[in-house]
This record gives C-alpha cells, structure tokens and sequence, in this order.
C-alpha cells in the first residue's frame, strides 16, 4: 500500500512539474525582438534572450541564440537554469526516457551527438554520428569514429561493440549485421542465441586511417577488383594514327578467383612517380597486392610503382620491374593471352600531388581528414564491396502447389537457353508505333540493392558481372513464385493462383550457382530473338536467332524489333516465348 502511494506521489510531481511548465509562454519581447518566457499573468519568469524559444514539455524546453549568422540550441528548466550548454548544432528529445539528445562539438572539434538527461547530466560524451535510438534503457547508437552501431544503456556501458553495419530491437531482443556480414541474435540478456553468415563476403578494400587511401578509392583503377581478363603487360607504340597496345597475359599465379588491387601507400624512401601530399606532406606511391577470391591478401606484386598515363580503355600503371600494366576498364575483356589493342584519348598523369596523381578531388581529399567523414566512407567501402551479398542465397524452393507449374515453364525455349559473355548486356529501350529500338552496351552491370530487418540500413551499388577467368560462365533464365509481393505474373495455365517471378542467375564453369544478378517482375518484349526486360535495363540475346551483327555505334549497338508489343505477364506468354522461327 505505501509503495502504491509513494508512485502516486511521484506522478503527482511529475504531473504538476508538466503542468508548470506549460504554464510558462515563450513570448517575444518587443523592444529586444527576443524570446523569454511569461506566466499567465504576462510577467517574465525568464527574461528575454533567446532568438527562438519553444514551450516548455515535462519541464525542459529547447531555447536558440544566433550569435552572427550561426544558429546554436540548448535546453533550459522552468526556473532558466541552462541543463545543456547553448552550444549545440540539434536537439532531440526521448520524453518516454527522459533524455536529451545534443549534437554539439567533441574535445575534437568535431561534431557529435551526446546523451543527457532531464537534470542535464552527461551520460554519454559526444560519441556519436547520430542521436541514439533509446527504448526502456537501451539505446543503438552508431560511433561518430568508425561509423558502425552497437548498442548502449544510460550507464555509460557498451552492451554490444560498435561492430555492425545494422542493428534493430525486437521485444528486448537486438539482431546485428555484423561488418563481416554474420547475422546475429542476442536475447534481452545479451547471450547470443544464433548467428548466420553470409556467403561470398569478401574482405574490403582497407583505408587503414589514411585519408589519402579513403579518398583515393574508386578513383581510375585504385582499390577497384582487378580480373585476368582486365590485366596485361602492355608494351604502347605510338604511331601516325594514335596509338597501340600489345598486350600479353602477365606472369601471375591466378589460383581460383584472385584478384588484383592497385592502393596507395606511404613511401619511406623515394621512388621514381612518388607523390605528394600537400595536407600532411608524406609521400606516396601505387602498391600492386594481388587476392584470394574472399579478398585474403596473397602478397605484393609490386610494392611500389605509379599511373603513367590513361585512355579511353583504362589506364597504365607502371611496376616496380619496370614493366607496364595496362588496367582495361571492362574486366572481361575477350581472355586472349596475346592482342593488339588500340587506344584512344591518351592523357599523361601528373604525379606530383596525389590529387592529379590518383584523381583525387581536392576537396575530396580534405573531407577524408575530418573523422566523421572518414567513418562514413569506411562504411561505404564495406557495403559497395559486397553489394549484393544476399543475392549468393539460392531461391526458396516453390511451394506445392507452385512446383508443377515451374517444371513446366521450365521445359520452354527461353529457360532452356544458357547465355554466355555477351548474351545478357545493358540496354535503353524507345519505343515507337510499330517498332522498338534497342541501344544496347557491351557490358553487364546489375543494380544490387540489399535489404536486411534494420529498416533504417541498406547497401547498393552499381556492380559489374564478371564473367570468370575465361569468360566461361552462363547466365539462366528461371521462373520463381514470388515471395515478397513483387511478382506480375500469373498463372492462366495450371490454376495454383500464384504470382511469380524471374530471375537471372549466374553460374560457374562447372554449373555451380554462384549468385542470383537480377530479379524481374515480368518480360516487357521478347521477339526478334531478344528478350528486354525495360525497368531493369537488361537484354537477352537468345542464340540460333539469325546470323547477322547489329549496327554498332562507338559504344552501343543498335537493334530495331519490329512488330513488337508487350509481352502478357502470364504463364502461357512464357511458355511460347523464344521458339526458333519455324520451329515447334
């Protein structure tokens, strides 16, 4: 009975303190045009100074001044008392917890966010690189320093490490998406009850803490995943016409799936095309690492070394050997181990700043030296290396009533097709009165865009498809039942009401599933011996449709198909789609 009255008291307080509060106006003053607070009576309880002011809520209340042209916010109580300095850049408030959310400058000079209380205590220093989530005590906070979540309670502890691409509660429980893509599960106690990992993860590229390797990355050829197909010696004549390339594989042990990274480095001692860097005056160099599949380092191939110039097909590099590298741009160029190329557009690099020497913008560079900036693009770099990463799940199996009819559209021509390098491309789609015309690429890159609970994260990125060391791997064509309500087409053969889906998926040299590289609602045409899916900017070439090359423009292709409307998004339209003219 006494613990029954003591809560009745406290909410009592609680209630009275509210409703003091709101008894309180924000008014501004005529004469100083500035905010203070009035009673009901219009007398100030708190004196004007204030260029904005808002009402009072459970006693506290967000009050700005603008010293210059630069607005700054701070919290007040009801009696004036200033809870949290009027320093701060945003406030956020957690009635329901209590709390205060600043973001205000670090002993760093950097921008962060901070946790504070009612009596404006400081729970948790400016730490973060947004105001943390809380719920009954607990809060996910994501770290201002490397820009990954963890989770936090209002005794300034750590209950999960600032680990995670994402985080997301769940009735007292947390699931995580670890940096190495696990997926874990931790129960109200914070035991780990599961983890799942991702299939083909691979290790990112590394920034190391150097801005000038943030910054450098995806600029030319640095810290992209270089191919066999897309790295050769090269020997560059010039000629009256321009010039030439002969190229010859190099002498490197490609294992299963390795890969090649040009980085930037800092350099001890100098080496020939060394480069400077203005903002802390250490000097670079290019390194050649050569990688495992998963992104393992297997060791250096040239620990030193620089860009030399650059065309319209890639770039050179030139190793520590003394030999040169050319780094084409379309990682599967034909797996030849000797041609003659001819390249366009030469343009020699400067290196005697890192900015002209790896493309680096200026202001880009600057940006990396700021921390906060600094995490969010090592964020960056983990998610566009492995964009795509849930689309290495095989598909659910259909359901009963779904499976009969997905062997069956199976047997038709079009998923019967195996396409190969140069099949399936990128492609823009106009359409005419009687016609539609094709621009189509050389190349195939696919919009992966990864969806994980955590509705506040996702991944994406541009991904080119590579097509194995000797551009040996197929691409299917298979039919789904849709699983997430993204399907069109529906079944007018076999009655199971189902709606379904396509999808293109990728496999090895050895018909092993590698990953799935797009999913489509449905065919918008399939004539001519092409198969377009518009939205999604794919074309099909499907083979034994006639012998003749399209017009080639300096990189596109254009094919015209004529007499063609929109395919049905139905079973039946499938099932007749790509049979060879005049055959049955």
């Amino acid at each position: 009975m006494k613990l029954r009255f003591f809560l009745v008291s406290i909410a009592a307080v609680l209630l009275a303190a509210a409703a003091q509060g709101q008894d309180l106006k924000p008014v501004r003053d005529k004469a100083t045009k500035l905010y203070g607070y009035q009673d009901k009576s219009k007398n100030w309880v708190i004196e004007p100074a204030y260029e904005s002011a808002k009402r009072f809520k459970n006693g506290v209340a967000e009050v700005t001044i603008k010293p210059e042209k630069t607005k700054y916010h701070g919290v007040i109580d009801e009696s004036g008392k200033v809870i949290v300095p009027i320093d701060c850049r945003s406030i956020s408030f957690s009635q329901k917890e209590r709390l205060i959310m600043a973001q205000r400058y670090s002993e760093d000079d950097i921008l962060m966010w901070g946790v504070y209380d009612y009596d404006g205590n400081e729970i948790w220093k400016p730490s973060f690189s947004y105001a943390p989530s809380f719920y009954e005590g607990r809060g996910i906070a994501t770290s201002a320093v490397n820009g990954l979540k963890g989770v936090i309670d209002l005794d300034g502890q750590v209950l999960i490490p600032f680990d995670n691409l994402a985080a997301e509660r769940s009735f007292g429980e947390f699931e995580v998406l670890t940096k190495d893509f696990v997926r874990r599960r931790y129960d109200s106690h914070l035991a780990v009850t599961s983890e799942y990992s991702y299939p083909g993860y691979v290790i990112p590229y590394d920034p190391e803490g150097d801005p000038v390797r943030a910054a450098a990355w995806r600029t030319g050829p640095i810290g992209l995943r270089i191919h066999r197909n897309n790295l050769k010696e090269v020997f560059v004549n010039k000629s009256g016409i321009g010039y030439s390339a002969t190229c010859r594989d190099l002498r490197i042990d490609w294992g299963d799936g390795r890969f090649v990274r040009l980085e930037p480095v800092v350099c001890t001692e100098e080496h020939p095309g060394s480069m400077l860097d203005p903002l802390s005056g250490k000097m670079y160099t290019v390194r050649a690492s050569l990688y495992e599949a998963n992104g393992y380092l297997v060791g250096d191939l040239s620990r030193w070394g620089w860009i030399e110039s650059e065309y319209e097909e890639g770039a050179v590099y030139n190793a520590e050997d003394g030999t040169s590298w050319l780094i084409l741009k379309d990682i599967n160029y034909p797996s030849r181990s000797e041609f003659t190329l001819y390249l366009s557009r030469s343009r020699t690099v400067n290196h005697e700043e890192v900015t002209s020497g790896l493309g680096i913008r200026p202001y880009e560079l600057q940006n990396m030296y700021d921390p906060s900036r600094f995490a969010e693009r090592s964020v960056e770099i983990i998610t566009c290396e492995n964009a795509g990463i849930t689309y290495r799940l095989p598909a659910p199996e259909p359901g009963f009533r779904a499976r009969k009819a997905v062997n069956e559209i199976h047997r038709s021509p079009i998923f019967q097709n195996r396409f190969r390098c140069g099949d399936v491309v990128n492609c823009k789609v106009r359409t005419k009165e009687d016609a539609v015309e094709l621009e189509l690429t050389d190349d195939l890159v696919c919009r992966f865009k990864d969806e994980f609970s955590d509705p506040n994260f996702h991944m994406d990125s541009d991904v080119p498809i590579y097509w194995g060391p000797r551009n040996d791997y197929t691409v299917f064509l298979t039919l789904r039942q849709s699983q997430s309500g993204r399907g069109l087409i529906k079944d007018d053969i076999y009655g199971t009401d189902c709606d379904y889906e396509l999808a293109l998926e990728l496999y090895d040299s050895y018909d092993h599933y590698l990953q799935t590289i797009a999913e489509m609602p449905a065919i918008d045409y399939c004539s001519n011996g092409w198969i377009v899916f518009e939205k999604e900017g794919i074309a099909m070439k499907l083979r034994g449709h006639g012998n003749g090359r399209p017009e080639r423009t300096y990189d596109t292709r254009k094919v015209t198909l004529s007499g063609t409307a929109k395919l049905p998004p139905t079973l039946s339209a499938l099932k007749d789609a790509g049979a060879t003219p005049g055959k049955k």
